[in-house]
């Protein structure tokens, strides 16, 4: 739907003169990202309001978006998948943050903020297959998703005493980042394995 309402937008600007016909691939593309986003946006919301929990999922949005544009991560091969993996994740940390604070200890947000870290040091940045890296885009994105994961890390550290749910929700995204990165990491590796053996 998504591909097809893409299409339709830029075959209606490169009809009426808005595009030449080398911008039409361009423009689909661009509109595909965008409509993509909105629903992205438009479904953690919706799940924000009826948790009763928008700063939450807000916040959840941010960090899965911002963190996840330099350490890259698990690209689902479809827009519907990839919609429903966040808004699984989503509501995992908004379930968590409004019923199960009272069971999330300060070793539980340790122990996320650690694996966090530990894998955008060894891991990050994970490739999107359709948009390779060279080496020095590759060395740029580790050393900003280092910088960003140590300022992640200390904020949410800290703020373990002064907002709670700040704490939770920002741990366990960014250990939902994590395992979604691992996930990617050693998943290729088994394909790539599976391609060698035949």
């Amino acid at each position: 739907m998504i591909s097809f309402l893409s299409k339709f937008i830029a075959l209606f600007l490169f009809n009426n003169n808005i595009i030449d016909e080398s911008s039409v691939s361009v423009c689909e593309y661009g509109m595909e990202i965008i409509i993509s986003t909105l629903i992205g946006f438009l479904l953690i919301l919706t799940s924000g309001i009826i948790f009763g929990e928008v700063g939450a999922a807000m916040l959840f949005y941010g960090l899965f978006v911002a963190v996840r544009l330099f350490s890259g991560g698990y690209h689902a091969n479809s827009h519907l998948k990839c919609k429903l993996t966040m808004l699984c994740c989503c509501l995992l940390v908004l379930v968590t943050a409004k019923y199960l604070i009272d069971k999330f200890s300060l070793i539980h947000h340790l122990i996320f903020l650690a694996v966090y870290i530990l894998t955008i040091f060894i891991f990050a940045p994970v490739e999107n297959i359709n948009i390779p890296l060279d080496d020095n885009l590759k060395k740029h994105k580790k050393r900003v998703s280092i910088i960003i994961a140590i300022i992640l890390v200390t904020i949410g550290g800290c703020a373990y005493w002064y907002s709670p749910k700040f704490a939770v929700v920002t741990s366990l995204t960014l250990f939902i980042i994590a395992i979604l990165i691992i996930i990617t990491k050693f998943s290729r590796k088994e394909n790539l394995l599976y391609e060698k053996d035949n």
